[in-house]
């Protein structure tokens, strides 16, 4: 016998050398695949009220942004003589924009935002804040607010150096309660 092989049993070979080479190639790609996280968008707005968890606590992150006004106060001027009405022009431009431009982002990613604070050191830009750190004025608001005084925690979105849009979270969706132009709701350093 020469040693070579017969047609039958060359092509065999092939056969044999091809799926050993593919098997290599899919060993390769399933390791170098990255597969990124889903959200979901849901267009139902949860009841204002609060709900004993039986979801994970965190459940809500895996969600996109949603946001509403419905439970705005604009009744009445804050004693440093600052209208809670907003404008038109304020709610076109400054507060519905900025909350619109988080309509594509889950929930994860507008609580890690952050920015360049003093010194250099980075800091939360939105972030959740007690009641008991606002001003008296506001926590006696808050208080006088039937539907909302329940609820002992507020998120804050900065919007530059004064401008917050204080509300709160409930589930994935965001209740606007306050705009405020002069950074005085909260007046302590963020």
């Amino acid at each position: 016998m020469t040693g070579k092989l017969n047609k039958q049993e060359s092509r065999l070979q092939r056969k044999i050398d091809k799926l050993a080479k593919n098997k290599g190639k899919n060993a390769r790609l399933s390791t170098s695949i990255e597969i990124q996280p889903k959200y979901i968008r849901s267009t139902a707005t949860p009841y204002l009220e609060k709900i004993p968890r039986s979801n994970p606590p965190d459940n809500y992150k895996t969600y996109y942004f949603a946001w509403c006004d419905t439970k705005a106060d604009t009744i009445g001027r804050w004693k440093w003589a600052e209208d809670r009405q907003w404008s038109d022009d304020e709610y076109a431009t400054i507060i519905k924009r900025h909350l619109d431009s988080h309509n594509n982002s889950c929930w994860n990613d507008v609580e890690t935002m952050t920015y360049n604070g003093a010194h250099g050191v980075r800091k939360l830009l939105n972030k959740y804040q007690p009641i008991d750190s606002l001003c008296s004025m506001a926590q006696k608001r808050w208080l006088e607010l039937d539907d909302l005084s329940q609820f002992d925690e507020l998120f804050r979105f900065r919007l530059g150096t004064d401008r917050r849009i204080w509300g709160i979270r409930i589930d994935h969706h965001f209740f606007m309660v306050w705009y405020e132009r002069h950074h005085k709701i909260c007046p302590k350093k963020d």
